[in-house]
C-alpha cells in the first residue's frame, strides 16, 4: 500500500508539474529541523541494511534557508531513499550540506554499483530506470529523479549526477 501511495503521489505531482499547477510555498526553514526529521524517517531502513549514514553540516553558518519545506523534504527523501535502495549492506551514505554565499549545496553520495556513464545523461528523464530488469524487482516508478529535477529547477537551482562504476554515485543540487 505504501508503494502504491508513493506511485499515486508521483503521478499526481507529474500531473501538477505538466499542467503548470505546482506552486512553491516559500518560507524560512531551519535546516537542522529538516535533517533531524529526515534522519528519523530513514533510520529504520539504515539500520535494517546495516548502512553507515554520515551527515555533515558543519560549514553552514546560517541554518535558516528560504524554500518550500514540503518540496525540500520531498527532494531530500527521494534522493536519500534512492541512496539507501542502491547501497549494498554495510555500505556508506554521505550527506553533506555546504553554504555558498546565500545558497546551500546539498550532496548525497553512496557506495555501491554506481550508474553507468552512458546512463548518466538520462537519469532525470521521466520513467527512466538504468537497469530495467533490476527495476522490475525494486520499488520505484522512474519518476522520482525527474520530479526532483523539476522542483529544483523551479526553485532556481540545478542538480547533477556523477558516478564511478563499481564504487559510488553522487547527486548534488
Amino acid at each position: 500500500s505504501n508503494h502504491l501511495l508513493s506511485l499515486i503521489n508521483d503521478v499526481l505531482d507529474m500531473s501538477r508539474i505538466e499542467s503548470g499547477k505546482i506552486h512553491l510555498e516559500e518560507a524560512e526553514v531551519n535546516l537542522s529541523d529538516v535533517l533531524h526529521d529526515l534522519k528519523t524517517i530513514v533510520s529504520g531502513q539504515i539500520f535494517a541494511k546495516q548502512l553507515e549514514l554520515y551527515m555533515d553540516v558543519m560549514d553552514v553558518t546560517d541554518e535558516d534557508v528560504y524554500c518550500d519545506k514540503t518540496r525540500l523534504n520531498q527532494i531530500l527523501l527521494n534522493l536519500l531513499s534512492n541512496a539507501i535502495k542502491f547501497t549494498p549492506p554495510d555500505g556508506v551514505i554521505k550527506f553533506d550540506i555546504q553554504q555558498e554565499n546565500d545558497m546551500v549545496r546539498v550532496t548525497i553520495e553512496n557506495t555501491g554499483d554506481g550508474i553507468a556513464p552512458d546512463a548518466l545523461p538520462f537519469v532525470f528523464e521521466r520513467f527512466y530506470k538504468e537497469d530495467r530488469s533490476r527495476g522490475l524487482n525494486t520499488r520505484g516508478s522512474g519518476l522520482g529523479l525527474h520530479i526532483c529535477k523539476v522542483l529544483i529547477t523551479l526553485s532556481g537551482g540545478q542538480i547533477k549526477a556523477e558516478s564511478e562504476m563499481g564504487k559510488w554515485c553522487r547527486f548534488t543540487f
